[in-house]
C-alpha cells in the first residue's frame, strides 16, 4: 500500500511540475475576469479553465485548478493553483518537501514562479509559467522530458490538451 501512495505522489508531482491543460472548444476571454488571476492578455489571446478533483490517495483530497491562456495553437501562460487537503499535517509536509524537490531546479529561471504553502490541513501549490517568455532550451537543460511538451521553443494547446485529458481533467 505505501508502494502505491508513494507512485501517486511521485506521478503527481511530476504533473505538478509541467502543469497546463486545454479544450477543444476555443473560448473568447472577458478581460475583466483574469484581473484577479493577474494574467495579461492581449486582444488575440484565449484562457481555457480545466480542473480535477477527487481522492488522492486514502484521507488526502486534490482540487487542482488550471488556466492556460494561449493565441492560436501556443500556450503562452499557465497559471495552476493545486490544494491538497488532509488531517494529515505529516503527509502534507511530506508532500510539500517533495514539491520544493520538484520545483527547486526552476528556482532561478525567469518567468517560472511558484509558492508552496501548508496552513489548516491544506497544501496549496501555485505555479505561474510565462511560455512566451521563459528559456525553453533551459528547461529542456533541467529536464529532458520537458522536450515532449516543448518543441522549437513553443508548446502546442494539443499537446498539453492530451496531457491533461490523460489524468482526467476537465476543461471548460
Amino acid at each position: 500500500m505505501k508502494k502505491i501512495t508513494k507512485l501517486s505522489i511521485v506521478l503527481l508531482v511530476g504533473l505538478l511540475v509541467f502543469t497546463g491543460c486545454s479544450d477543444k472548444d476555443d473560448k473568447k476571454v472577458d478581460k475583466d475576469s483574469n484581473k484577479e488571476s493577474g494574467i495579461q492578455e492581449n486582444k488575440d489571446s484565449k484562457v481555457l479553465r480545466c480542473t480535477k478533483t477527487g481522492e488522492v490517495t486514502t484521507g488526502v483530497d486534490a482540487d487542482l485548478t488550471y488556466e492556460v491562456t494561449y493565441t492560436g495553437s501556443y500556450v503562452d501562460k499557465v497559471h495552476t493553483v493545486e490544494k491538497l487537503t488532509s488531517d494529515n499535517e505529516q503527509y502534507l509536509n511530506q508532500y510539500k518537501t517533495l514539491l520544493e524537490a520538484g520545483y527547486a531546479p526552476y528556482k532561478d529561471v525567469k518567468y517560472y514562479d511558484y509558492d508552496i504553502q501548508v496552513k489548516n490541513g491544506v497544501l496549496t501549490s501555485t505555479v505561474d509559467i510565462n511560455y512566451a517568455k521563459i528559456d525553453t532550451d533551459k528547461m529542456i537543460e533541467i529536464d529532458s522530458n520537458n522536450s515532449l511538451l516543448i518543441k522549437d521553443g513553443k508548446i502546442k494547446l494539443s499537446d498539453i490538451q492530451s496531457m491533461y485529458e490523460q489524468i482526467g481533467a476537465v476543461c471548460k
